[in-house]
This record gives C-alpha cells, sequence and structure tokens, in this order.
C-alpha cells in the first residue's frame, strides 16, 4: 500500500509541476502547434486500431475489406475519413511548428537535440502517409506507391536491395501489401513512441523556448502553464478534432476502383503532401531522375538535421541571422511552389478524368443506332472501297486487304476510324503514303454499317482460336512482353508514342484496334498471314508470343 502511495504522489507530483511550470514571455498561440499534434497522433492511434478489427491485408480481399468498413461497419465510413484526413492534418501541423521553431530560433543550442527528434519525427510522418497509401489496394493508391518505390530504386548501390524489401518480388502483391502493413501498425509506431518520447524529454528538460531570445540573454515569466498555455492547448487541440470530424462526416475518405496491375492507361498522382518531390521529377526526367529523387531531397534533409550544428550564430532574431533566415524562406516558397504546381495539374488531370467518365456514361445513356451490314455493303459499293481494298493482304499490304477484317479489327474502332481517318503507317521510312484513305464525312450509323459489314470479312481457318484467356493476362506478362518488344528491335520499324519509327504500322493505340488472336497469329507467323510481308519472323515460342499480345492488349 505505500508503494502504491508513493507511486501516485510521484504522479501527482508530475502533473503538478508540468501545471506550474513558468513560461517565458511570448509563449502563447503559436506553441500550441506541438500538444496539437500530440492529439493528431492519438487520434491516429485511436482510428488506426478500429480500423484494423476489420481490415484484411491481403491483395485479394484487402478492397473489399475497406469496403465493407465503409460500407457495413458502424460509423465505418467516418472513421476512416477522420483517419484520412488526419493524416494530412499531421503533416500540415509538423511542417508549421518546424517553420515556427526555426523562425523562432529555437533549433539552436543547448535545444539542438530537440531539433533533430523533431526532424526525425518529420520523416516518420511521411513515412506513415506513405506506407498507408498503399492500403485501401485501390487505382491510386497501387500505382501512386508503385511510383514511389520505383523512386527509391534510384538510390545508388542500395537501392534496388529498398525495392526488394518494400516489394517482396518482381511485382507488387500481397506480399507488399503485408510488409507495407506490418511497416504502418508495427515499426513505425514503435520508432514514434521513441523518437516522440525523446523530443517531449528534451523539451520538459529545457522547457519551452522564449521567441527570439539569445541563450544567455534574461527570460522574463509571465505566467504558468496552468491555466493560460493550458486552455490555449486543449482549445486548439479540441477546435483541430472538430474540424476533422465535420470534414471526414460530409466528405469521405477517396476509394477508386480495385488496383489492376495491367491497367497501365491509368495516370498515378500521390497526395498533395509529396507533390513537391512529384514535380521534382517531372523537372529531372530520364538520367537526370536522380537530382530530383534522391540529391535534392537528401540535401535538404541533410541539412535541415545538421543545421544547428552548422549554424552557430547565437543570435536569434531575424534581422540577426539574414543568412538562415532567406533560406528557410526561400525553402518554404519553393515548396509551397511546387505544391501549388502539383495541384493545379492534379485538378487538370482530375477534371479530364471527370469529363471522360462523364463521356463514357454519355455514350452508355446514349445507344448507337443498330448497325446494318448489307447497308454496309451497298455504302461500300458506294463509296468505290474496293477500288484501293482491291487485292488480298500481301507484300506491304499498302492499302491494307480487307479479306479477314472481321479477324482482325476491333468493330468500336472501325467505327471511329471510319468517321475520322487518320494516317495508320508510311511508305517507308516517315514517308507519307501515296495513297490515303479520303475522310467521306461518315454519318455515325454508316460508319457502323459499314464496320458491322466488314466484320463479316473473315477467313477463321486462317485464324484459329488461341487456346488462351487474354483478360488472365498479368502484369508479369506485360512486363515480359515489354522487354520483349525491346529485345527483338521492334522500335526498329514501329512507333510507341514517342519511341521508334515510322515504318511499320503504329502500334500506340493498337490494343484498341487489333483482336488479341490476330495480334497473336501474325506475330507467330507473319508470313502465313501476309505472304512476303517485310515483317520479320523470329521463330517465337507460344509464351513469348503470349506476352508480347499481353503486352500489346495494354496499348490504348
Amino acid at each position: 500500500m505505500q508503494g502504491q502511495k508513493n507511486n501516485s504522489n510521484g504522479l501527482i507530483g508530475i502533473v503538478k509541476d508540468l501545471l506550474n511550470e513558468l513560461m517565458p514571455k511570448g509563449v502563447n498561440w503559436p506553441h500550441t502547434l506541438g500538444s496539437a499534434l500530440l492529439a493528431l497522433i492519438a487520434v491516429q492511434i485511436i482510428t488506426g486500431i478500429l480500423l484494423a478489427f476489420y481490415y484484411s491485408p491481403n491483395a485479394e480481399t484487402a478492397y473489399e475489406s475497406v469496403q465493407y468498413i465503409e460500407e457495413n461497419v458502424l460509423f465505418g465510413r467516418l472513421i476512416r475519413g477522420i483517419h484520412y484526413f488526419a493524416a494530412s492534418g499531421m503533416v500540415v501541423v509538423i511542417f508549421l511548428h518546424i517553420i515556427r521553431t526555426f523562425f523562432y530560433g529555437a533549433y539552436k543550442r543547448p535545444r539542438h537535440w530537440t531539433w533533430v527528434f523533431g526532424v526525425i519525427l518529420l520523416l516518420l510522418v511521411l513515412g506513415f502517409a506513405f506506407t498507408g497509401y498503399l492500403l485501401p489496394w485501390d487505382m491510386k493508391a497501387f500505382f501512386a506507391t508503385k511510383v514511389g518505390i520505383n523512386i527509391a530504386g534510384v538510390v545508388p548501390l542500395i537501392g534496388k536491395y529498398i525495392i526488394k524489401i518494400l516489394q517482396g518480388g518482381s511485382e507488387m502483391g500481397s506480399i507488399t501489401l503485408s510488409r507495407f502493413y506490418a511497416i504502418h501498425v508495427v515499426i513505425l509506431p514503435i520508432l514514434l513512441i521513441l523518437v516522440v518520447g525523446g523530443h517531449l524529454y528534451y523539451i520538459r528538460s529545457l522547457g519551452p523556448a522564449p521567441p527570439w531570445v539569445k541563450e544567455g540573454d534574461s527570460v522574463t515569466y509571465t505566467n504558468r502553464f496552468y491555466p493560460q498555455q493550458l486552455f490555449r492547448d486543449s482549445f486548439v487541440a479540441f477546435l483541430l478534432v472538430m474540424i476533422l470530424v465535420v470534414i471526414a462526416a460530409n466528405f469521405s475518405a477517396p476509394l477508386d476502383a480495385k488496383a489492376d496491375p495491367n491497367d497501365t492507361s491509368f495516370v498515378p498522382r500521390p497526395d498533395w503532401y509529396f507533390y513537391s518531390l512529384f514535380q521534382l521529377l517531372k523537372i529531372f526526367e530520364g538520367n537526370l531522375e536522380i537530382i530530383g529523387a534522391v540529391i535534392i531531397p537528401g540535401a535538404f534533409l541533410t541539412l535541415m538535421i545538421l543545421l544547428p550544428f552548422l549554424d552557430r550564430n547565437p543570435e536569434r532574431r531575424l534581422s540577426q541571422r539574414p543568412l538562415a533566415t532567406t533560406i528557410g524562406g526561400v525553402s518554404i516558397l519553393l515548396i509551397v511552389f511546387l505544391t501549388a504546381w502539383g495541384a493545379y495539374e492534379g485538378n487538370k488531370a482530375r477534371e479530364a478524368k471527370e469529363a471522360k467518365a462523364a463521356e463514357m456514361t454519355k455514350a452508355d445513356v446514349e445507344k448507337p443506332p443498330e448497325a446494318n451490314p448489307m447497308n454496309g455493303l451497298s455504302l461500300f459499293e458506294t463509296l468505290k472501297c474496293a477500288e484501293c481494298h482491291k487485292g488480298p493482304s500481301q507484300m506491304l499490304n499498302i492499302p491494307p486487304g480487307l479479306e479477314f477484317a472481321g479477324n482482325k479489327y476491333i468493330e468500336r474502332w472501325l467505327v471511329e476510324y471510319l468517321q475520322e481517318p487518320y494516317r495508320i503507317r508510311w511508305e517507308s521510312k516517315d514517308e507519307r503514303p501515296v495513297i490515303r484513305m479520303p475522310n467521306f464525312k461518315l454519318s455515325e450509323k454508316e460508319a457502323r454499317d459499314i464496320a458491322a459489314y466488314l466484320m463479316t470479312l473473315s477467313k477463321d481457318k486462317l485464324f484459329p482460336e488461341h487456346d488462351f484467356d487474354w483478360t488472365e493476362s498479368d502484369s508479369d506478362m506485360v512486363l515480359s512482353g515489354q522487354d520483349l518488344v525491346f529485345q527483338y528491335g521492334c522500335f526498329g520499324c514501329h512507333k510507341i508514342e514517342d519511341e521508334g519509327q515510322n515504318i511499320g504500322p503504329e502500334l500506340s493505340h493498337v490494343g484498341s484496334k487489333l483482336k488479341e488472336n490476330y495480334m497473336y497469329h501474325i506475330i507467330k507467323d507473319p508470313r502465313r498471314i501476309v505472304p512476303n510481308t517485310p515483317m520479320k519472323d523470329f521463330q517465337l515460342d507460344d509464351f513469348d508470343v503470349e506476352d508480347i499480345v499481353a503486352y500489346l492488349r495494354t496499348l490504348k
């Protein structure tokens, strides 16, 4: 009993000392940011535990478990929303806390280790944001994380090992998700406890730093922590939590479609707190990527950690340390500029995505007119299409023969192409064809009729159905196919986006133009399909051809 009483007295004594701590003059509202950050950490711990009760860290079930939380768990949507928006809140608050500490000169000795722990805490907050981002396993999370992992791979010497540790295999999957989850809920929280503990230890040992007062100068104490500063801390923390609850109640945390590694058309963008790094990668592309991914961020973080040891000027007033103030101000402006730039481009990308979705919805609602192959044949004859497309497919195949158009083309592409023809290939390198298909100004109905007629032209014996379900081609096949396209020099004749030569047909959007079975046979045995074609026969086995087709079908 006596031991329990002593422990109780000890705890009460600590609380009394904390409440009665003298506050230097100038310690007021800006100094509430530390308590606000602690409040957000507590919010994240509580909501994170609640989410962990229902979350399944497996690629097959993670997305569905998040959907279950949103739709079936009591207050699940609100809890996930608070957790999501609190992550952004933590980034904002810790940046403001660091900025306040910097401009007050509170990073200088003897509070240098408080600053170092604070910078490490910033890295941990960003680490939580990065590892938690993948957990919903939706499209945005998957591809943005993939970009982040690839950035880590740029680090000299250890980059490939970082990728292996984070990814756990040749591609992102369940192992990747499990590792990110373990880092997010086990490793980072342990580090967070240690770093926050160290940070608070030095704060309590040295007390709050008075603004702009040089170490050794006299300090005026105007009040105690209780009640004024305690009220300020409590008010700001409570207000911040209430704002998060209101935001989460009115704006749910985003959740895109379930991650599909084969959808290479998805353009990933990170959350706003990584915009500055994302924009650096856009400035330093290709061989210069290491500058934006490693050198600039690494130098900036190193400078932040070493700042108290490099800046030995004892003065703390802004006017007395112009160099540090200028460097700090310029750094903040650059980060804000890059973030604003990234937000602007993100808004443009989102608007384009929404416009495309609206267009697709409109297309679904407005059903196209019924196609009539017989009307298409009549139009084909009236427009004298056979005068150009008169021969069977052979040699250069310009204009292309249409005797197996139904085996070759995707009907939807034909409809769009017939309404607005464009150059598909060149007679020879970078030279226009002798004859280019004219634009007959066809209506959608006329184009659909002609396309329907062309779909009846087939040679099924020439194109036996290959025994493979192309919808089951995975990301490993896609990457293998992409490597094979490079390996066999396909870019020597074909162009994909800005790479390759204008000799054979362009392949930039071949996945929306040609049927998979046709691509399989033309790659497997080109001269059997088009006699005397200049296309090389590489004698590929079925597996390699399947991989190449798996890659080409993603080019849409």
